[in-house]
């Protein structure tokens, strides 16, 4: 079978998606989302773990996808690369048979650690490499790692920006792709206030993220402090992701200080996730240095308002005042305004959704994505 990709004509690559398969966040979900477009135009495309038993692994039974078994191979380091000749030289000799036996044409990691593997792996064989950054990276020696890609794709203009000089111009900016889930709608809202014990006509604010320093769910707490303090109705505060120490310990004590226990919810992870964002009365998202945060997306499709921190990938998703609002890092009265204005008025705030949602749909449609992916295959490979 062949494939006619930008007038030039390939046989049906067959592409290795590798992960570690530790956790699930944003960027599996994003890849395995192009993993089905590609699949949908007759590429062949074959998810690989190198640890089994968690978290990715349940997330994939649960999604009927198959998967094969790869081996756990100590992942070089982010140092020069003639330091790391004997962690490179492993990876690569562990991981030949599989290329080999698999005659993948494309490895196409998602992470640091596949990243570092697979650029091992693939040095010296016919198999390309293209290298997904999904978070910012400023290492000293990103250059003479990523320049060994045979593609070198970032998720944001904030994440190429974030690139030594000399890796950028081998970048190219793809935005991850999205697909309408749900829309916000009254039903949406009273499953999610049945899920989460509220009472019908309460207002719901939500925090959405892996507990981590960067996601700030500290911060959440103390927004939702001054929020409660100053709304005249019944409002209540989901978290919603991994529950992660040393944070959650922190978030609990914080949440007992100010008195909060009866409105700030712990939740944790919950799939599908989009059904009960579609609930919420606005989307509070404080985490700092977020190269495309997903969930802002999410929200903006399903036509949810958005409150976010002003930095990095955030101002390439919302536009101030127009599609959401912005605040500055760490301002946890700035949010909290924002919050509040934002349930006074809503006339504005379904003007802002409306904006939203037209500006996600045309930035980060699937189609846009998996032609943009295409191109990239057919230059590495034709």
């Amino acid at each position: 079978m062949s494939k006619l990709l930008k007038g030039v004509a390939v046989t049906a690559l067959r592409i290795l998606f590798p992960y570690t398969g530790d956790s699930v966040g944003g960027s599996h979900m994003s890849s395995l989302l192009l993993a089905a477009a590609l699949r949908d135009a007759r590429f062949e495309v074959v998810l690989g773990l190198h640890r089994t038993g968690g978290a990715l692994e349940a997330h994939l039974r649960e999604r009927g996808e198959d998967w094969i078994k790869l081996p756990d191979v100590s992942a070089p380091k982010l140092r020069a690369p003639w330091r790391q000749w004997w962690p490179r030289r492993a990876a690569q000799r562990r991981l030949a048979p599989v290329l080999e036996t698999r005659q993948f044409d494309i490895v196409h990691s998602h992470d640091m650690r596949n990243h570092l593997i697979w650029s091992a792996a693939t040095a010296q064989g016919r198999t390309r490499h293209v290298w997904h950054q999904r978070t910012p990276a400023s290492g000293r020696h990103m250059t003479d790692w990523g320049r060994r890609a045979d593609a070198f794709i970032a998720v944001s203009r904030f994440t190429c920006d974030s690139l030594p000089g000399p890796l950028r111009p081998h970048a190219r900016v793809v935005y991850n792709p999205f697909v309408v889930e749900q829309q916000a709608d009254p039903a949406q809202r009273a499953a999610l206030r049945a899920e989460i014990g509220a009472p019908p006509d309460a207002a719901v604010i939500g925090f959405a993220a892996n507990f981590s320093d960067r996601k700030r769910p500290e911060l959440f707490v103390e927004i939702a402090a001054r929020v409660a303090a100053e709304y005249s109705g019944t409002v209540r505060f989901p978290m919603f992701g991994a529950l992660n120490e040393p944070q959650l310990s922190r978030v609990r004590a914080r949440i007992a200080e100010l008195g909060l226990e009866d409105r700030v919810l712990l939740i944790g992870p919950k799939r599908p996730f989009v059904p009960l964002l579609a609930g919420l009365s606005v989307l509070v998202a404080p985490a700092r240095r977020e190269a495309l945060g997903r969930t802002l997306i999410e929200a903006g499709l399903a036509g949810v308002p958005v409150v976010a921190t002003r930095e990095g990938g955030n101002l390439e998703i919302v536009e101030d005042g127009r599609t959401g609002r912005l605040v500055p890092p760490d301002d946890t009265a700035g949010f909290a305004a924002a919050v509040l204005d934002t349930l006074a008025n809503p006339q504005a705030s379904d003007a802002q959704c409306r904006a939203a949602q037209a500006r996600c749909r045309e930035l980060f449609s699937l189609d846009s994505h998996l032609a943009r992916i295409e191109e990239i295959y057919a230059g590495i490979v034709g």
